[in-house]
């Protein structure tokens, strides 16, 4: 079946999909760059929901010891968390405009990061 597709949706633990949902956070913090900017969908990446929308406006680098005290809050806020190589370069995936689902709605694509969603989602 082939399918057009619209949008994009970026994978990740729920716990911080609900916090950049609620404001919390305002990047994703990844070992990667993206190109990608446009309003997106956060998908939970072990029930494969979509949760919201939020824009992508930018990618930027970050430091090793900002990637990870990005990853230690919330339930994992007593987690050591460390990178092998401290001069790794990181990147923050800047966000606003976020929008919370009322439901959230179930995706079948491919467990990657970002994901290109089918054009018939409607977030």
């Amino acid at each position: 079946m082939d399918y057009e597709y619209y949008m994009y949706g970026l994978i990740m633990i729920k716990d911080y999909l609900i916090e950049i949902l609620n404001g919390t956070k305002t990047f994703d913090a990844r070992s990667y760059p993206t190109n990608k900017r446009g309003v997106i969908a956060l998908i939970d990446s072990r029930t494969m929901k979509i949760y919201g929308t939020i824009e992508l406006v930018g990618c930027r680098k970050i430091s090793a010891e900002e990637y990870c005290s990005w990853h230690t809050t919330g339930r994992f806020q007593n987690y050591v968390f460390e990178v092998p190589n401290k001069n790794a370069i990181f990147y923050a995936y800047d966000f606003e405009e976020t929008r919370k689902l009322i439901e959230p709605i179930k995706v079948n694509v491919e467990k990657h990061t970002l994901v290109e969603l089918p054009k018939d989602i409607v977030v």
